[in-house]
């Protein structure tokens, strides 16, 4: 009855049906007590050519399944914590080596102890040494991205996936009889233009793109798809396995993408909602039931499982104890290693092209990838919950600067400076307007219209910003609370310069806010100036001691950030001696020789002769409340027309 409808054939059929089973997948798969992904690959095998023949293999569904491949590695590369990576690489790399060593020695024993030749053992143990991070949704939900288990399991994959590919190479050359200096030298060459090439010109030219014609989000979620697969493309072309060079390029955006912010979430809710349930879906499509019952095949795939689910396991546990993570993080890294995909599959297709293996081998290295899924979700699902998310509270200064925007005239610069702030951190703004719980309706649409400049002043500075309109009972309130909610890490306040008598030293909103601030705070009284000539901080005698040390300490690093930023020359201006401020200096761990020092008598007197037009000028908060008023009122007096910000730590 079927006969000539099936497989189908109309464009809008096959998206259909593929797209109720993105759907259907996961919802029958968890009434069953199943992962997502066990539900999406078995639905792909069951509608795939193999069994209803309701889809057959075509170019749609093939370029959405390998977008989803690539997509998994790319992702990991956009959410692994550089920062935790540089700190705690010694796991990265014991992981590494320890994932790729123990499948390479038992899959390969085991592939040998079953009749295969040597070569195709060594190749099919590269493909178990490699992995796929099939099991990342997860760990996102879980908020876990930035857990030292999982920052350890994303550079770890990336030593294992490059390295099982070298071994690829090196055995399919030998079997193809291309194995001369020749071949060597230009492979190796290739390698390291290519990792120079992504990692260190890819991130300048994003910059460059982000702040000038990447200002729209639609233009920056274009360019980093695209960006992912032109480097998966290259990699293909110099003999670089296409995933390796998804999550390379993943870790060159990865400063440009903040965690939270709105680019983050579309990049993710594309990937998760489309790309990769496609995959799963074209995965499963591969599987043949019938050919897979076959005694032998089924023989083989068992033994595989067995060796590459022990090997992976030792690997996890013995780095995890290493490393001093508890059991719940040691079964989340092997959640994430254990998974086989793309490796795998590349593998397999290599050996047998070479004919050094037959259909059965293949299929039973499908069925391994099957069973490694099921493992992989099953633990993940076990483990995730049971760890507990990581504690941002020792997040860097720039993370999420937030930032509190009521008067136009002013929001371009304060946006500005909290950009800056962030930027050095791969951070973001989060912009936030506060209006009283009478607000009228074109209230909201005058601070919606601030919540737009806020947004467009920051991504024209190469940041990511998130913004947000405010109902609280009283302005400092409002401020206090969307810190404490957005997880903020640094708090840019707007001041006028001077406060009355009846308003305290900064004002009687900013010192509330200054007093009860959970994070550091900037006051920063906007210039005149629409750039950063120099970045100058003074430093009077109430400034160099150890009572006023947290506040000269914060002074620098914000000032650091910000001459980096702006490429400007980093200025102290004190009426210290050269020799005690430069001691000063080292002990806080600034670089001096990036740094000129002019030493005059009266400081502040001599300020308006010293400073230039494009000047910003940085001080710490001194050891008083009475000083704290005073001095940054005369300094605000005495750099007119130039941007003054105090630094007053929390």
């Amino acid at each position: 009855m079927l006969d000539g409808l099936l497989p189908l054939t109309d464009p809008g059929a096959v998206f259909a049906v593929l797209f109720l089973l993105v759907l259907a997948g996961p919802l029958i798969a968890e009434r069953l007590r199943l992962p997502a992904i066990i539900g999406l690959v078995l639905a792909g095998m069951l509608i795939g050519p193999n069994v209803a023949n309701v889809l057959a293999e075509n170019t749609f569904i093939d370029t959405l399944g390998y977008v989803g491949l690539l997509y998994l590695m790319f992702q990991g590369g956009l959410d692994l914590d550089l920062d935790g990576f540089k700190r705690h690489r010694r796991d990265s790399i014991v992981f590494g080596l320890a994932t790729f060593v123990s499948p390479m020695v038992l899959v390969t024993g085991a592939a040998v102890l079953m009749g295969i030749d040597l070569l195709a053992a060594v190749i099919i143990g590269s493909a178990f040494a490699s992995h796929t991070l099939l099991t990342y949704g997860t760990v996102t939900l879980y908020d876990l991205s930035k857990n030292r288990a999982v920052t350890a399991s994303l550079g770890a994959t990336l030593i294992a996936n490059v390295a099982a590919l070298l071994v690829l190479a090196v055995a399919a050359a030998g079997a193809a009889g291309d194995s001369g200096v020749l071949f060597w030298s230009l492979f190796t060459l290739g390698l390291v233009v290519y990792v120079v090439v992504v990692l260190v010109l890819v991130p300048r030219f994003t910059r460059w793109f982000f702040t000038g014609l990447g200002q729209d989000r639609r233009v920056r979620l274009t360019f980093l798809l695209s960006g992912m697969g032109v480097a998966a493309v290259v990699a293909g072309l110099i003999g670089i396995e296409p995933i390796v060079g998804a999550f390379l390029v993943g870790l060159a955006f990865n400063p440009f993408v903040p965690t939270g912010t709105v680019i983050a979430e579309r990049v993710q809710l594309l990937g998760e909602s489309v790309f990769v349930p496609a995959f799963l879906i074209s995965t499963g499509m591969m599987l043949d039931p019938r050919a897979a019952l076959d005694g032998t095949t089924l023989a083989l795939a068992a033994v595989l499982v067995v060796a590459e689910v022990v090997s992976k396991l030792v690997a996890s546990e013995g780095s995890g104890r290493w490393m001093g993570v508890t059991g719940p993080e040691r079964g989340i890294m092997f959640s994430l290693s254990v998974g086989q995909a793309a490796g795998a599959l590349a593998a397999t297709a290599v050996a047998s092209e070479l004919d050094l293996i037959g259909p059965g081998e293949v299929n039973a290295v499908v069925l391994v990838i099957l069973a490694s899924a099921l493992v992989a979700g099953l633990s993940a699902g076990r483990y995730a919950p049971r760890i507990e998310p990581p504690d941002r509270s020792d997040a860097p200064l720039g993370t999420r600067v937030v930032v509190p925007v009521a008067n136009p005239a002013t929001v371009g610069s304060l946006v500005r400076v909290a950009a800056q702030v962030a930027a050095a951190d791969s951070g973001a703004v989060v912009a936030v307007n506060v209006l009283p719980l009478d607000a009228r309706p074109d209230q909201l649409r005058a601070h919606r219209d601030l919540a737009t400049l806020a947004e467009k002043v920051a991504l024209g500075a190469g940041s990511e910003v998130t913004t947000s309109v405010r109902i609280d009972t009283t302005p400092a309130g409002g401020v206090l609370h969307t810190v404490v909610e957005q997880q903020g890490t640094a708090l840019v306040l707007g001041w006028k310069g001077y406060a009355n008598a009846r308003e305290g030293f900064f004002g009687s909103v900013i010192d509330r806010i200054v007093t009860e601030s959970p994070v550091p705070v900037l006051v920063c009284r906007p210039g005149g100036d629409d750039h950063t000539g120099r970045v100058v901080v003074v430093l009077t005698k109430d400034d160099v001691g150890p009572g006023s040390l947290l506040g000269t300490a914060l002074a620098f690093e914000v000032a650091g950030r910000l001459s980096r930023q702006a490429e400007a020359d980093l200025v102290v201006i004190t009426d210290h001696e050269e020799e005690l401020v430069r001691t000063q200096m080292v002990n806080l761990a600034v670089d001096e020789d990036d740094v000129e020092i002019i030493s005059v008598e009266g400081v502040l007197g001599r300020l308006p002769r010293l400073l230039e037009p494009g000047d910003v000028v940085l001080t710490g908060m001194p050891p008083t409340a009475s000083r704290l008023g005073r001095g940054a009122r005369r300094l605000a007096r005495a750099a007119a027309d130039r941007t003054v910000i105090v630094a007053v730590p929390h």
